[in-house]
């Protein structure tokens, strides 16, 4: 059954991906304070996408057939991950050198540099997704036994304080540090009925709501950037808000450019980083630095990268009909 308020929420999700990743097109010398706000309210929008992901796992596992289940994932996510890594790799294997490896990895052979970046997704900002999310892959067999047993969630206390504890990293520690957010959304979809009922309430809403404003305001004033716990516990409560403001507003979830957004999100997400790269690379060239960063200009750029990329996904999807999930997942 087709899930509006889901619909909506991956348009919300792949917002906040693309917006936390702009940030990075700027630099901001006299906005220091502006960055760490937007930083701490828009980055790890990751957290979003985990949590409908579980979402969505639960929901259709009422059909989850395992071969089934592992051929449509490494078609839809795998192969596309492996082309859009392409350019990317290749500029970063024989043209410049990544920043955020270890410090000996540029004294591996090439063929062993392209393997650890698909091993990793290091090579591409937002692409260490993918080999954490394959691991969840992995385990779905488990997680659909231990979904219908009910199990699962009697150890979801547990899930979050080892999120608490073990932060971002290598794809296995983020599997980690993520698990608890994946089962979450898992917990959200089994009991969908009794969790719409209470999240969608304005007395659950307007306290999750501040909570959510509360801790980033301790994690600006603690001075720490993000990911951390504090913001792995406010895009938690972000998740939980979120879902029941769209489930409140099911019935009037009808925006056409919203649903464009969401159809073509995991395009977006393939996709996204390329552009923003392109253009800090074009500003430099010209201009010999990176832009201040403003709000507006955040702004803009922001909707203007997710419009570049909604068109090119539309543009692939007409050039290539069905297989434009193997290019770009969408």
């Amino acid at each position: 059954m087709f899930l509006p308020y889901i619909h909506f929420f991956r348009a919300l999700a792949i917002l906040f991906i693309v917006t936390g990743h702009a940030i990075d097109a700027f630099a901001w010398p006299d906005n220091d304070d502006v960055e760490r706000i937007l930083r701490i309210f828009f980055s790890n929008g990751s957290t979003l996408f985990i949590f409908i992901a579980g979402y969505l796992f639960q929901h259709l596992s009422v059909k989850y057939e395992t071969k089934k289940y592992y051929i449509t994932k490494f078609k839809n996510v795998i192969v596309p991950y492996l082309l859009v890594s392409i350019p990317a790799i290749i500029v970063f294997t024989t043209l410049m050198q990544r920043t955020n490896v270890a410090d000996d990895f540029y004294e591996n052979p090439v063929w062993k540099q392209v393997l650890l970046f698909y091993l990793t997704g290091y090579h591409l900002a937002p692409l260490w997704f993918v080999p954490m999310i394959t691991i969840f892959y992995v385990f779905a067999p488990v997680f659909v036994r231990l979904d219908r047993n009910g199990v699962l969630y009697y150890l979801l206390p547990v899930f979050v304080v080892v999120s608490v504890l073990v932060q971002r990293g290598s794809p296995d520690q983020s599997f980690v540090h993520f698990l608890s957010v994946y089962v979450l959304g898992m917990a959200c979809s089994r009991f969908k009925t009794q969790v719409s009922d209470v999240t969608s309430r304005t007395f659950f809403l307007i306290p999750v709501l501040a909570a959510f404003m509360a801790l980033g305001l301790v994690e600006f004033q603690l001075n720490v950037d993000p990911p951390n716990y504090w913001n792995y516990l406010q895009k938690v409560l972000a998740s939980l808000f979120f879902l029941g403001l769209f489930c409140r507003f099911n019935n009037h979830l009808q925006s056409t450019t919203a649903h464009v957004i969401a159809d073509t999100s995991f395009g977006v997400f393939f996709i996204h980083s390329y552009v923003l790269t392109a253009g800090k690379l074009a500003y430099e060239h010209f201009f010999h630095h990176l832009p201040t960063g403003s709000v507006v200009l955040w702004l803009l750029v922001s909707m203007a990268t997710l419009g570049i990329c909604v068109a090119a996904v539309l543009l692939v999807r007409k050039l290539t009909g069905r297989y434009s999930r193997y290019l770009i997942g969408s």
